[in-house]
């Protein structure tokens, strides 16, 4: 198969990753100590980024050092940190191993394999892996809860992001019920397009499925597929012959690259290892959660936002939300002070710039890197037991998490206070101006609902409204593509309602799937071509 007319790309292996993440084998450990002599050159620096001068961790000889194994206590934290590096490292290299050996007897045919954008995968950096593959390839299954459809429109985002805002393949999705989740429920009509045309809009230029014929045996025999068991006379069929149809009526949107949104939410691996770590203030933190809450709450603004990796060129955005940006290295401080000071906003929330690149606590008080930016300081943290809350003066309420805050600049406004708890009559939220920018601070867990309820504030200091019109706006997902003449808008309905989009301009683009007139009907896509201004 060196050279086929039929080879249009390599997919190289499957998922890498999804079940052999971690390695703690003693061919592991080997590989770990020399991933480890590469990053720190002497035991001197292993010893000082890993504290081990704490618990008389001290390490004489690299043979000593081992993968994060089972232990009495907690393992070191920058030990575990640097292992999910490692992991993510090793992974990687499989992948160039592969990727080499193709491009060598093949060049002219792209390489890429299929990332897991999805849920609580976080074992693999993808924003690392990126520039490893000719184009970005991923697999997301639809998951279950109230934010399911937010979360498959997050993960196509941050998959754009990826790539650099240029086309990507969608490797794998399911036409409708998969097979490993408790309960497996069947897509409801209109869903399957729906997803499909979402991950289209956020810039995937290919729409494949797993599998093309649901098999009669195996551990998959109840996954859905293109040609389900009841055969071709079926819906699901006549489904995926309509969404085909569909995409070559999008055809001029193939190759065209993702309009830049006003918004950006940064999101960040190391963040999301080393806040979930154990011994930490509290095990309930979930990095990705907090996140996904903060996009449906510019969806329910109707804003735009962007899921970007949080080393992307942040310069262009109105209005940049980092949450639990636990991990902050001081060049990075140095980057968000400077987008503050020339003109940007910035928006963090609490865990943020606690420690440095080796897990190491900025002194002096709480968030650390970003306290001076920031105009507060905070001496101790104040985690919530679960299901215990506390109510702000803006008539919502908080979970998880609260500080005590003290405003140490007088630039710095009280955005909300508590109303109960322990901080009762302290700053919740606070916004610092300095210049043209400003840096914000969020103290506890809001979710989308309480987040609509500050978002107003901070759109408003960005400068920053909805595209949509007042009837449209929280009931659609709006994602944009560009080929520098004509922007293409995916107007997705994300709820079981009816959608007037008549105020909205644009030649509409024509397909089995896609909704016919101004009124989106539940699940359904509207595409609107449009000149750039």
């Amino acid at each position: 198969m060196r050279s086929h007319p039929r080879d249009a790309a390599w997919h190289i292996s499957n998922e890498l990753g999804c079940h052999n993440v971690y390695d703690f084998s003693d061919d592991a450990a080997a590989a770990f100590r020399e991933w480890l002599r590469a990053r720190y050159g002497t035991l001197d620096e292993l010893n000082r980024a890993w504290a081990t001068s704490f618990w008389s961790q001290r390490y004489s000889d690299w043979s000593q050092i081992l993968p994060p194994r089972t232990a009495a206590s907690y393992p070191n934290p920058t030990q575990q940190l640097d292992f999910k590096r490692f992991s993510s490292d090793a992974l990687k290299d499989h992948l160039r191993a592969e990727r080499d050996v193709l491009r060598a007897l093949t060049p002219d045919v792209p390489v890429t394999t299929n990332f897991m954008v999805m849920g609580e995968t976080k074992g693999m950096d993808y924003a690392d892996w990126a520039g490893e593959v000719d184009f970005v390839s991923n697999d997301h299954y639809l998951l279950t809860g109230p934010q399911a459809q937010d979360e498959l429109s997050f993960s196509a985002n941050l998959t754009g992001s990826l790539a650099g805002g240029r086309p990507w393949y969608l490797m794998e999705h399911s036409t409708s019920a998969v097979n490993w989740q408790p309960v497996n429920l069947a897509k409801r009509p209109g869903g399957m397009a729906r997803d499909s045309l979402t991950h289209v809009g956020y810039g995937a230029d290919a729409v494949c499925f797993f599998q093309w014929r649901q098999s009669a045996g195996g551990a998959e025999k109840y996954h859905s597929a293109m040609v389900p068991h009841a055969g071709v006379d079926s819906d699901m069929f006549r489904s995926v012959a309509g969404l085909g149809a569909t995409l070559a009526a999008l055809a001029p949107v193939a190759g065209t690259r993702r309009l830049r949104a006003p918004v950006a939410i940064a999101f960040d691996w190391d963040s999301w290892w080393a806040g979930e770590l154990d011994s930490h203030p509290t095990s309930l933190l979930r990095y990705r959660q907090e996140a996904l809450d903060w996009y449906t709450a510019f969806l329910d603004a109707g804003v735009r936002a962007d899921v970007v990796d949080v080393d992307d060129d942040l310069s262009g955005y109105q209005l940049l939300v980092a949450p639990i940006l636990h991990v902050v290295p001081a060049a990075l401080a140095r980057r968000l002070e400077g987008y503050v000071a020339s003109g940007g906003h910035l928006v963090t929330t609490y865990f943020s710039g606690i420690v440095d690149e080796d897990d190491h606590v900025w002194l002096g008080g709480y968030p650390g890197a970003l306290r001076d930016l920031l105009g507060i300081r905070i001496e101790e943290f104040g985690p919530l037991p679960d299901g215990e809350a506390v109510d702000l003066d803006l008539g919502v309420t908080g979970t998880l998490w609260t500080d005590r805050i003290d405003v140490t600049d007088p630039a710095a406004e009280v955005v909300a206070t508590y109303k109960t708890g322990d901080h009762a009559g302290r700053p919740a939220v606070t916004t610092r101006r300095t210049g043209a920018g400003s840096a914000s601070y969020v103290s506890t867990r809001l979710g989308p609902e309480g987040l609509g309820a500050v978002l107003p504030h901070l759109l408003d200091v960005a400068e920053v409204s909805s595209e949509l019109p007042p009837e449209a706006r929280g009931l659609v997902d709006v994602a944009v593509r560009t080929d520098g003449t004509d922007d293409y808008w995916f107007l997705i309905n994300r709820t079981d309602r009816r959608v007037d989009l008549s105020a909205i301009p644009g030649d509409p683009l024509h397909g089995p799937a896609l909704a016919a007139d101004t009124t989106l009907a539940a699940r359904q896509v509207r595409v609107l071509r449009r000149p750039r201004a």
